[in-house]
């Protein structure tokens, strides 16, 4: 329905990110265990206020697998702005990145100003977000059972529940990512 109809992709932004860190992983420029500095525009004090965020704070040591698994389970807006540093030096510059891959594989009316998803001016249609999925999964499969099917995750000692409410509760859902604004 309306499969052309431009609509902000909210947190499934996210996926994108994912796919941006596996193509830089895919170059061998980073790595999953590769250790993430935390710069202060990450920590979750400095989030929009009820978003949803992986609670990273100060002082907090994270790998860049567990920063993915947070953007998967607990749709982190702060590990997503984590990444972003990481691979790129700034979140702008991160963007930059991301909307480049859109533009590569085809996708017109996709385009990002954020990492997160929390800005409604994100773009895509439907139809192209499907499009970027089956690419994702076709060139990253492992991502499926390494990330988005996760149900839980546990975090500085506290287990978080997936986003993700159908995961694990309806038949044939294997995962990926939700997300509303």
């Amino acid at each position: 329905k309306n499969a052309d109809e431009i609509i902000p992709p909210a947190s499934m932004t996210k996926l994108v990110v994912m796919y941006t860190i596996f193509k830089e992983i895919q170059k061998g420029k980073i790595s999953l265990k590769d250790i993430v500095p935390l710069p202060p525009e990450s920590w979750a004090i400095n989030a929009p206020p009820q978003s949803s965020l992986m609670y990273l704070s100060k002082g907090d040591i994270v790998t860049l697998e567990q920063l993915m698994l947070g953007m998967s389970v607990m749709s982190g807006n702060d590990a997503a702005v984590a990444c972003a540093c990481y691979v790129a030096g700034t979140v702008e510059n991160f963007i930059k990145i991301m909307n480049q891959h859109m533009a590569d594989i085809g996708l017109t009316n996709t385009k990002f100003v954020d990492s997160s998803g929390y800005s409604e001016l994100n773009q895509t249609t439907a139809r192209e977000f499907v499009q970027f999925i089956r690419i994702y999964l076709n060139t990253f499969p492992e991502a499926l059972t390494k990330f988005h099917n996760k149900t839980h995750m546990t975090f500085k000692g506290t287990t978080f529940t997936s986003t993700n409410k159908v995961l694990g509760k309806v038949e044939g859902i294997d995962g990926i990512k939700t997300g509303f604004i």
